[in-house]
């Protein structure tokens, strides 16, 4: 049975992903910093393909201690191939140059950038040696590309992943491995992100208004149809290492 592990698992776009893997037959090690009631009841009922564990993707220490293992259960149980879903992220803090807080720039950069990168190193650094595909996801947006007024950490992090997807799906072609590694923007949802967006002051981001329009017109996807949207795609195309995919292209 081939093992996904998915970060952010708890809620919103990561929840819909693990429940959609765990569907298709494929066990999942869901991560994130909490849980609720959802993850706990999807738990027990699914003991035997899901299982859930609570990590700080902020503290590198506690990455690597949590990954290691994981591994050591990758290297046990010896699947085809292993899907890592880099979703968790936050878009905070939302502020212009010169009010940011400077707490919330590291954590982003951590979470957002520095957490995915220390977790696709781990994976293909440890399982090298065995013969095990690995498959990493890294979720971007289309921030990575467009400058958005107070979104300057955001935007950076994300276009900073974007670049870390294509110089390491470069890698791969020239190191002949079956590995691939791609980016997934998911476009606009309607998750708790959302929300933090819709609660942001006018002075500090200048497109709130588009953005609320977006919930009151009903143009935010949900969760469970971008969810599926990638899952197919994992499953069923042919991937381009180091390609960007967005989901306008695949729904």
């Amino acid at each position: 049975m081939d093992i996904a592990i998915v970060t952010g698992a708890s809620k919103g776009l990561g929840f819909e992903v693990s429940k959609t893997l765990v569907h298709s037959n494929i066990e999942v090690i869901g991560l994130s910093r909490s849980t609720n009631d959802r993850v706990d009841y999807y738990e027990k009922m699914k003991n035997n393909i899901y299982t859930h564990l609570q990590i700080d993707l902020c503290n590198r220490e506690e990455i690597e201690t949590i990954f290691k293992g994981i591994i050591q259960k990758l290297i046990m149980k010896q699947p085809k191939k292993v899907y890592i879903i880099n979703n968790a992220g936050m878009v905070e803090p939302i502020e212009r140059l010169g009010f940011l807080d400077a707490n919330l720039i590291e954590k982003a950069v951590h979470l957002n950038y520095l957490a995915p990168m220390i977790i696709n190193n781990l994976l293909i650094k440890e399982l090298r040696p065995y013969n095990i595909e690995i498959v990493i996801v890294n979720v971007t947006s289309g921030a990575a590309e467009r400058s958005i007024h107070g979104w300057s950490v955001y935007n950076s992090t994300k276009a900073a992943i974007n670049m870390h997807t294509n110089v390491a799906g470069l890698e791969q072609e020239k190191d002949d491995k079956s590995h691939k590694i791609i980016g997934f923007n998911p476009g606009i949802m309607d998750t708790d992100m959302q929300c933090v967006i819709r609660g942001a002051k006018e002075d500090a981001f200048s497109e709130i208004n588009k953005f609320l329009d977006y919930k009151k017109n009903g143009e935010l996807r949900s969760p469970e149809v971008v969810s599926k949207a990638l899952i197919n795609l994992l499953l069923n195309e042919e991937l381009l290492n180091g390609n960007i995919y967005s989901i306008k292209d695949l729904i």
